[in-house]
């Protein structure tokens, strides 16, 4: 399961595990150059990335809806992300956002943009598209969560324990899901940690197993 925690206010910042098939091949995260700089893991097979930051300081991360019907064949999801860290703004890219799923279907996703202050989540499926705002605080969402169906302690949403919770095996979510997940052929694959222009640390592997570890020439 993919799960995002995301603060926004003053001092925002991200914490994600991203799961996986463990074929599925990423690479770490480096600097995209463009009008508008960022830095992102690679998914080696799309080409696309699920989260980074850009030099504005805008997060973008996003998870796909499971058990709900998907169709082979249109564009990965990941550009969305790649698209919303090319935006200097919070506002540039619901501009940008809204012509983009103008002009072609994508599978169902969550789309998670934090910049300081403000952030949104732009929630897409079967049923239609919409932006929910998200106000001052910590929130949490996975692959089978919205905003605000999770709920965590203080110390488990807390910045200098949250990589704690990346680690978590408990069953703590619904359908007796965990944090940190291992399975056969699928599981936790990566997991970030990105407070903008302070630092974005990055584990290539299950966070219980594998060091988050500061992304070289982050925040430059």
């Amino acid at each position: 399961m993919c799960v995002l925690i995301a603060n926004v206010g003053e001092t925002p910042w991200l914490a994600a595990n991203r799961d996986e098939d463990y074929a599925r091949p990423f690479s770490g995260p480096v600097e995209w150059p463009g009008d508008t700089a960022f830095w992102a893991p690679r998914d080696e097979q799309a080409g696309g990335t699920w989260l980074g930051v850009n030099a504005n300081g805008l997060i973008a991360a996003i998870t796909n809806r499971s058990g709900l019907p998907e169709r082979p064949g249109l564009q990965s999801r990941g550009a969305l992300v790649t698209g919303a860290l090319g935006r200097p703004s919070l506002d540039a890219v619901r501009a940008w956002l809204q012509e983009e799923l103008q002009r072609g279907q994508l599978n169902p996703f969550q789309l998670c943009v934090v910049q300081g202050t403000g952030g949104f989540v732009c929630i897409s499926g079967p049923d239609g598209t919409r932006i929910e705002e998200l106000g001052p605080g910590v929130h949490v969402l996975s692959n089978l969560h919205e905003p605000g169906e999770i709920r965590l302690d203080a110390r488990q949403a807390d910045p200098a324990h949250v990589t704690e919770t990346l680690r978590d095996h408990t069953p703590r979510l619904g359908g007796g899901h965990a944090i940190c997940k291992h399975g056969e052929s699928h599981g936790t694959v990566a997991s970030a940690l990105i407070e903008p222009h302070v630092r974005f640390l990055f584990a290539a592997g299950p966070p219980c197993r594998t060091p988050l570890e500061p992304v070289e020439r982050y925040p430059g």
